[in-house]
Parts: C-alpha cells; structure tokens; sequence
C-alpha cells in the first residue's frame, strides 16, 4: 500500500494493526504522533447543560454580561491553533516520486490521470488539496496519459504546460523543454511565450529559441528503450544524450542550427552516438566512459 493510502487511512482511523506498523516507517510518521500527541492533551472547558441553563437565566435575571475565564480562551485558542496549523499540515503535505538510472515507473494522480516516468524524474503535488491546486511539479521526462475531461497544470522550471484530456510527453533538462503532443491539446507557457500544440505537434523550447515540428507516432520512444526525435534543434538532442546516459558531452564546431530526425537506442552508447552523427555529418570521440566530445568534420585533423 503507498503512503498516501496510509495517510488517508490513519487520518480516518482505519488503519489495521499489520497497516500501523508498515505506517511508522514512513519518515512523517513522528510528525504526525506529535500532533496527535497534542490533540489529545488539549483539555476543553467542561460544561453542565443543566446548570448552564440556572446560571443563563440568573444572569438575565441580574442583566449581568457573562464572563469567560481567560484560562478557558487559552485552551479554545490553543485548539483553534492546532485545528488551522494540522489543516495548513494536511493540505500543504506533498506526495510524489522519484526514479533512478535504468528506473520508470508508474504514478497515478487523484484523478487517475496516468504519469509513466522516465529515468532521473521526479514528480510532486499536493494530495490533500488537489481541488484547489491542480499543479504537479516536474522534472525530467514523463508521458502523461490524462482522464478525459480532467485538467491540471504541469510546473516545471523551464516552462509549465496546461493539459486537458490529453496524451502528451515531457522532457524537461537543463535549458530545454521539449512537448510532443499525441492526442488531445496542450498549451505551453515560458515566459511572455505562450503557444496551443495539438495532436501530431511537438514543440522544443532551447535556449529562449522555439522550434515546431511534426511527430508521426503514438507514444514516446523511451517507452521502448529508445529516444526519437522529428525535425529537433541538435542542442536538444544532445541534451537527452546527456541525461539518458549520465554523460559529459562537449560540443566543437557544430552550427546550432542543425536539425536532427530519428532516433537512438538508450542502453548501448556506440550506436547511440552513431545514429546521432553520422546523418549529421558529425564525428565523435569518447575520452573515457563519462566525457564525449562531438564535433564537425573540419575539426578531425
């Protein structure tokens, strides 16, 4: 069972004793026992109905203003207090995930909208008050496939991307964001750019520099263990390059304006680096097995 599951049991009071025990490994769990802890030392002014009743109408009698000891304010103010600072908690608490090299993995939001993570990603958002802040928070490379009718934003530090009923991929690395849409429609936004990419669009946003292009496929290639690309800026090939393989890549009179289309396998480098420079008229050399140099064919000599 995830943590959120946990979470959500153990605020409603049903978790199992074999749940509880999976529940305190969690690294929230003293977080949450201390406001518990709290909670329950918190001593409410006791009151007599019956008397309540003699008291009001003594004082109506005696037309006196009724009187609140100032140790019971202190106590109501102290549950008022928790009862915001464990609501701000809840609703504030994030939940997410991460993957490692050679790692994907599967992340369902509350509206069982579908993320599948590629490698070095991470994905964030705020489970508890989701209704309010529909944003998730991410980095790296997904393929989001979205509940139909469902809409969320999409944050990331090169630019954020608003979806609606869609099916869409995300790589996000350093100064590049690349967006294919395959279904549906998303709209990315970096800065004072703003721009609509439907189905069998991608767009790749490098450097401040924007660059549209045709995709003719249905789902990202990453899926298969490769990468695939339609007419993209070489910076931006290069960038997954970089990512999917953990390298150092050093660049040499390239022209910037190359554009690259294909693809390349991301579990064997050799042919990686082949299917990227040999289309391109480029060569290559690895100095050791984290640092390659690319470069134009005037700079082989």
């Amino acid at each position: 069972m995830e943590k959120k599951d946990l979470l959500d049991k153990w605020l409603n009071g049903e978790l199992t004793p074999e749940e509880f025990e999976v529940f305190r490994t969690i690294p929230e769990f003293s977080s949450y026992l201390r406001i518990q802890d709290f909670i329950e030392k918190v001593e409410l002014p006791q009151h007599d109905v019956d008397q309540g009743l003699i008291d009001l109408n003594e004082r109506k009698a005696k037309k006196e203003p009724k009187v609140i000891s100032m140790a019971s304010l202190i106590k109501i103010a102290a549950v008022l207090t928790l009862l915001l600072a464990s609501y701000l908690f809840v609703s504030n608490y994030e939940i997410g995930t991460s993957t490692q090299i050679a790692q994907n993995e599967i992340f369902l939001l509350p509206d069982d909208s579908k993320v599948t993570l590629n490698e070095f990603s991470r994905i964030e958002l705020k489970r508890f008050n989701w209704g309010n802040n529909r944003t998730v928070k991410f980095q790296g490379e997904a393929y989001f496939e979205v509940e139909e009718g469902s809409t969320f934003t999409v944050e990331t530090e090169q630019g954020s991307i608003t979806v609606l009923g869609t099916k869409f991929n995300v790589a996000a690395f350093e100064n590049s964001l690349n967006v294919e849409c395959f279904e549906g429609l998303v709209r990315i936004i970096q800065d004072d750019i703003s721009i609509d990419i439907p189905a069998g669009r991608s767009v790749n946003l490098v450097g401040g520099e924007l660059f549209l292009a045709d995709i003719y496929t249905t789902e990202p290639g990453w899926i298969y263990d490769e990468s695939r690309f339609e007419d993209s800026p070489i910076a931006g090939v290069i960038s997954v390059l970089k990512s999917e393989y953990g390298l150092n890549v050093v660049t040499e009179n390239i022209d910037v304006n190359l554009r690259f289309t294909g693809g390349f396998p991301n579990n064997d480098l050799e042919a990686a680096l082949q299917a990227i420079t040999l289309p391109l008229g480029l060569n290559y050399t690895i100095e050791n097995k984290d640092a390659i140099t690319i470069f134009g064919t005037d700079t082989s000599d």
